[in-house]
């Protein structure tokens, strides 16, 4: 046992611990000379198909990582990426005003905002519903590319879960054909494959509750914005 153990070292298929070190350079004969011999055939193939599952499964993005650009995205950010231009009365300027106005009910308030629109020659509603009409399309279309991010996402950890098991089967088939000792070298890659596939489903996740989470936030800052357009847009407006 002892020997094969020694072999195997010599193969760099396992590590020996202290101990067994010290007990295979006790045992090792005066005259033997200090080159290891060449490993049986079967050993040989087991180091180089470790070597070559090692190659084929490297470490993996974290895909919790690559989405973190998704939380803390500005709305004016966005609205500056897609081209929304700049309006004389801005609708979140409006949505101030509104909220400064919660104590009237819905109609007087909207009076209220027309009086102010017609004493002001600089700004008119029109203005502001155009603005609000342009950033929820800019909202809807970010929320757009979240999702198609996030399907492209779900389909490389699909292929990249895919790969790892076909490296894990064949790891184990070779390494099932090799004698008891080489059960460690399983178990190495038993885990090695558990972890990868640990972190690609983590990034998943990840990935998931990012896109859920801006989801959200557009949720609610296109429903503050639709006051405008449902306030002040004529019946049968285009949008």
């Amino acid at each position: 046992m002892k020997g094969i153990l020694s072999l195997l070292a010599k193969a760099k298929l396992i590590e020996l611990s202290e101990d067994e070190q010290l007990a295979a350079s006790e045992e090792r004969p005066a005259a033997v000379p200090d080159a290891p011999a060449a490993p049986p055939a079967e050993v040989a193939e087991t180091r180089r198909h470790a070597a070559g599952t090692a190659a084929a499964a490297p470490d993996l993005p974290s895909l919790a990582d690559a989405c973190a650009d998704l939380d803390g995205a500005t709305f004016s950010d966005l609205f500056a990426s897609a081209g929304v231009p700049t309006s004389p009365y801005p609708a979140e300027k409006l949505l101030r005003l509104l909220d400064g106005l919660r104590a009237m009910d819905a109609g007087t308030r909207k009076s209220a905002v027309l009086a102010m629109d017609a004493a002001d020659d600089n700004w008119q509603i029109d203005d502001c519903v155009r603005d609000a009409d342009l950033k929820i399309a800019a909202l809807e279309e970010h929320k757009r590319r979240l999702a198609a991010q996030l399907q492209e996402r779900e389909r490389q950890s699909g292929e990249l879960v895919n790969q790892i098991k076909v490296v894990l089967d064949e790891a184990s088939a070779a390494i099932r054909q090799q004698i008891s000792e080489l059960e460690q070298l399983l178990e190495r890659e038993v885990t090695r494959a558990a972890q990868e596939t640990t972190s690609v489903e983590a990034g998943l996740r990840a990935a998931r509750e990012a896109t859920a989470r801006e989801a959200r936030r557009m949720d609610a800052e296109i429903e503050r914005l639709r006051e405008i357009p449902n306030t002040f847009k004529a019946p049968g407006a285009a949008h």
